[in-house]
């Protein structure tokens, strides 16, 4: 979920910078332009002629077009005082401009759009194409080749095109707001009517196909984020999230591609390297973010904030694996993966690297995930050794602290860890989990007292709920006692459990295990069959028969298996042995 909100985050200030940027050439604002007191601005040129023409057609379509576009609210032509004055001051002539130089010209004017074309003989009238240019994005609207009489009918056909292009870029600045307010459905529709009138909207494409990442028809996405990328190679966002949905399509070598295509427009820039790793990891490649930030190691090895950041990177990617190997079909296996020992491995190498270079005034971040990583890794005593370091230098941080404690825990330094753990709770109250990690470790340790009251702190503390704590003293009494055959130590463990817990099914998985353990004793203490050993073990038929009849709430979550059963063999026992010992007297 933090993953999915941090993405949105992202998204959402991406799509605002978008709509600035569209609004500089579009009239979706055009009311905030007008309460501005100003128009977007057009430069309108000659079209250049083809041919042995005359020039004075492509001077009159501008001409005409200055007049259309003037009777705009939203628009104005650049006036023709200042287009003279650009061209005098660039040493140009108006019939040398072709597109680049007129969008060029566009931008030193500060114009938003630029309108360019050619012309050329047809017969008796004239063919003609022309295009809208964004001046700053350089996005095009083409004006499809047509034919006219004159320049009077030529400007007039090419102005419906541009009434159609601002309808355009109305609608994809919408998209692009919708898509700011994370209004998905809305955007989507928005881009699609705009892309209906241009087709190859860089932006109205990129538009669409942001939202259908965050409506998650991602194939859809994908493949319109590669058609952005054909019309604009250095189109720098759509890079960024075509690698974002190639990681969420399993496509990692893909998204890779996309990431480093986007750092070669950024070379040398760690920043720009760590935000784009940063989005790898968060999007599901931590791995991939790993060998990012490690190929700026080579090229800049005593940079400590890469080298921390790859100590990040490479935990991640290990915990990944690990959480994957749990989740899978086999359940997971009983070691850790040559894979994610590697990556710890990776992780603490990093992590030393700055280490020895900070020492324990590195982040505390940092220093928690050193030890958990030794931790990890098994190496409990040097574990304690890194702890002792960095509470001795940090004595005030509470999160040192309790991560010292876990250390002190694997290492079997019990009273210790607890200790450390108290002592986290001592410097910041709101520590988490410090009752329940405290009852659990006593709980391994057998030291039911001590763990019942660290439970009952934990429930008071809502660090978790009192049948969560039953279900885990009674996880460790089946597990570790109960089935390696202990059953009577099993007994204070399911006892325990019932005491703990507060649900009906959870105290009756208590009570039926804790009748199992009673039951099987009173057949061992039966079998002489005397009165003597009737006496003994009819109160232990007694009491499982008392447990067995308080497992009714056992259901599916919680099964009792024959119940019933038992509890009839239970009070046939019962009467077997009162039969003995009345026969005995």
């Amino acid at each position: 979920m933090e993953q999915r909100r941090t993405m949105r985050t992202w998204a959402g200030a991406a799509a605002l910078a978008l709509v600035g940027m569209l609004l500089a050439a579009a009239p979706g604002a055009a009311l905030q332009a007008q309460q501005a007191g100003g128009r977007f601005r057009v430069l309108i040129p000659a079209l250049e002629r083809e041919g042995s023409v005359k020039p004075d057609f492509g001077k009159a379509v501008a001409e005409d077009m200055r007049k259309l576009i003037n009777s705009l609210a939203t628009h104005a032509p650049v006036e023709k005082k200042d287009f003279q004055d650009a061209l005098r001051k660039f040493k140009l002539k108006e019939e040398e401009l072709d597109c680049i130089k007129s969008r060029q010209l566009a931008v030193q004017l500060g114009a938003e759009l630029v309108m360019c074309g050619t012309y050329g003989a047809a017969g008796a009238a004239m063919q003609v194409g022309a295009r809208f240019i964004s001046a700053k994005t350089g996005e095009s609207f083409e004006v499809a080749a047509f034919t006219a009489p004159d320049a009077k009918q030529a400007a007039q056909h090419i102005f419906t095109s541009f009434e159609n292009y601002v309808n355009q870029l109305r609608l994809t600045a919408f998209c692009l707001e919708y898509l700011g307010s994370q209004q998905w459905e809305n955007a989507l529709t928005n881009c699609n009517r705009s892309l209906e009138i241009n087709a190859h909207s860089v932006t109205a494409l990129y538009g669409k196909a942001r939202a259908l990442m965050e409506l998650d028809s991602l194939a859809q996405s994908l493949a319109l984020h590669r058609q952005v990328l054909e019309l604009n190679p250095v189109h720098q966002d759509a890079l960024l999230t075509a690698g974002i949905v190639a990681i969420k399509l399993n496509q990692q070598e893909v998204a890779r591609g996309y990431f480093h295509q986007y750092l070669e427009l950024n070379p040398g820039n760690v920043d720009v390297r760590l935000k784009v790793a940063t989005d790898m990891a968060k999007a599901g490649d931590p791995e991939g973010a790993l060998r990012l930030v490690e190929e700026g190691l080579q090229q800049e090895a005593g940079n400590l904030t890469l080298a921390e950041y790859a100590g990040h990177f490479a935990l991640a990617a290990a915990q990944k694996l690990e959480e994957a190997a749990r989740t899978g079909a086999n359940g997971g296996s009983a070691g850790r993966s040559a894979e994610a020992v590697k990556l710890y491995e990776t992780a603490l190498g990093h992590y030393e690297k700055v280490f020895a270079s900070k020492g324990a005034e590195a982040e505390s971040a940092m220093l928690n995930n050193m030890l958990a990583t030794l931790g990890k890794l098994e190496r409990y005593q040097q574990a304690v050794e890194l702890g002792a370091r960095v509470i001795a230098a940090k004595p005030g941080d509470a999160t040192l602290w309790s991560a010292y404690a876990s250390a002190l825990e694997n290492a079997g330094r019990l009273e210790e860890a607890l200790a450390a753990l108290d002592s986290a709770l001592a410097k910041d109250p709101k520590t988490p989990q410090v009752y329940s990690r405290q009852g659990l470790w006593l709980v391994q340790a057998g030291q039911l007292a001590r763990a019942r009251a660290a439970f009952q702190k934990a429930v008071e503390r809502k660090e978790i709920e009192s049948d969560e704590a039953a279900r885990a003293v009674f996880s460790a009494g089946y597990n570790e006692k109960f089935r390696k055959g202990q059953q009577e130590a099993a007994l204070e463990y399911f006892m325990l459990a019932r005491e703990l817990a507060s649900g009906a099914e959870t105290r009756a998985m208590g009570s039926y295990w804790s009748g199992q353990v009673l039951y099987q004793k009173g057949l061992r203490l039966q079998q002489p069959g005397t009165a003597a050993s009737a006496k003994d073990a009819l109160p232990i038929f007694q009491r499982a028969l008392e447990f067995f009849e308080q497992s009714g709430a056992c259901g599916n979550t919680q099964p009792c298996p024959n119940l019933q059963r038992f509890i009839d063999a239970s009070k046939q026992y019962i009467q077997i042995q009162e039969l003995l010992i009345k026969r005995g007297r």
